[in-house]
């Protein structure tokens, strides 16, 4: 038993054994760090919340904004909500995530403001170019373009009266 304390003795006496690299050790290709956000390229779908397994990824609607929130220190870093964006608005950093002390220490929120209707001003979900040609497999109706930058309220409006103008047009 006195050799193992002696060895113990001789360890703390020596100090720190392990050698320090200068700054820091690059990131492997491929390296899944941190989300980050594009908030303009955002659709405000939640579909990087419905996909993250760990709850690291939260969304909200408020009235006029998305709040969405990321917590690194739950995630697991599995790139699903990045590989599910259809706004292609999530990506993730090439380096490790900082360290932290108090949970949530490392939360962000950032807000994002919905597009203001053309023909009334209120606020309503943007719809990317890449969204549309995803849902209509080929050319994009000029008429559809102009709707989806309309407000639900206004939308409706529109296609009542073109609607409307249809029938009345075809009795005459």
């Amino acid at each position: 038993m006195p050799g193992i304390l002696r060895v113990i003795a001789h360890n703390v006496k020596g100090g720190a054994a392990t050698v320090r690299l200068p700054g820091s050790v690059p990131a492997p290709e491929g390296f899944r760090g941190r989300v980050t956000i594009d908030p303009p390229r955002c659709l405000a779908c939640g579909m990087c919340s419905y996909v993250c397994v760990s709850d690291a990824i939260t969304g909200s609607n408020q009235a006029r904004s998305y709040v969405w929130a990321y917590d690194p220190g739950r995630c697991t870093f599995c790139a699903r909500c990045a590989d599910r964006c259809p706004g292609h608005a999530l990506s993730m950093e090439p380096a490790p995530a900082p360290i932290y002390r108090l949970r949530g220490g490392l939360r962000i929120e950032r807000q994002i403001a919905f597009p203001a209707c053309p023909a009334c001003g209120a606020p309503h979900r943007p719809v990317t170019g890449d969204l549309l040609r995803l849902a209509f497999d080929s050319a994009v109706p000029d008429e559809t373009i102009l709707l989806v930058k309309l407000c639900e309220r206004c939308r409706r409006r529109r296609l009542q009266r073109n609607m409307f103008a249809a029938v009345y047009e075809g009795k005459e």
